[in-house]
């Protein structure tokens, strides 16, 4: 077996590594990216709830978002259903049906979703990023998108971390390996790292050393 047939196997070996511990990660950021959603939310929803606007929908709201994906199809009927919500909440729902969506293998309909969160120019900023990052998060086909990571990377302290991980990975996906482990690198030694990011990012490097 000549060295370059060996060389792509070892390759292909190290993006499988790297693939399989993205896919578990990538649950993770999920989760952080939900708590992120609710607590932009939860000033505004608690005004909503202490001036008694509307609870029952405010329930139901409230519902939807601790419902487990056991049901997605009941979930998202009842996302459909709520209405007279302040815009706040029509967008955290919007997130929820996207992640329902994808997470049921529909991710061309969730990818519609997280695209007219980010180019909806009446929200905010944080929420822009959010739909931008969960779209590249599951489809790193986009170069449009690719682009704006380096505006969060620079301008949102919450998730630019998070960003160039995203971009790591992308970088690797298109084969520019040295990138990827030197903006992976320049994570790990960041200021400010967190213990588990600490060592999540020295588990991805290790997979680069042990190739």
């Amino acid at each position: 077996m000549s060295e370059e047939i060996i060389s792509e196997i070892e390759e292909d070996l190290q993006k499988e590594r790297l693939k399989k511990y993205w896919n578990l990660y990538g649950r993770y950021i999920s989760s952080v990216i939900i708590l992120v959603i609710v607590f932009i939310g939860g000033w505004q929803f608690y005004n909503f709830w202490e001036n008694k606007k509307n609870n029952d929908a405010s329930n139901n709201f409230l519902n939807i978002l601790s419902m487990s994906n056991d049901d997605i199809n009941q979930a998202i009927n009842e996302i459909n259903g709520l209405s007279d919500l302040p815009n706040g909440y029509k967008f955290l729902l919007k997130f929820k049906k996207a992640s329902l969506l994808n997470k049921s293998g529909k991710n061309s309909e969730a990818q519609l979703i997280w695209k007219e969160l980010y180019s909806d120019k009446s929200i905010d900023a944080d929420y822009k990023d959010i739909a931008i990052i969960s779209s590249l998060m599951n489809n790193y086909d986009q170069p449009q998108l690719i682009a704006k990571l380096d505006d969060i990377i620079k301008n949102n302290i919450y998730f630019s971390n998070l960003s160039k991980e995203l971009k790591a990975n992308i970088l690797y996906e298109n084969g520019k390996i040295q990138e990827s482990k030197n903006l992976f690198n320049e994570i790990l030694n960041s200021p400010g790292i967190n213990q588990r990011s600490q060592e999540r990012i020295s588990n991805i490097l290790k997979i680069f050393r042990n190739n």
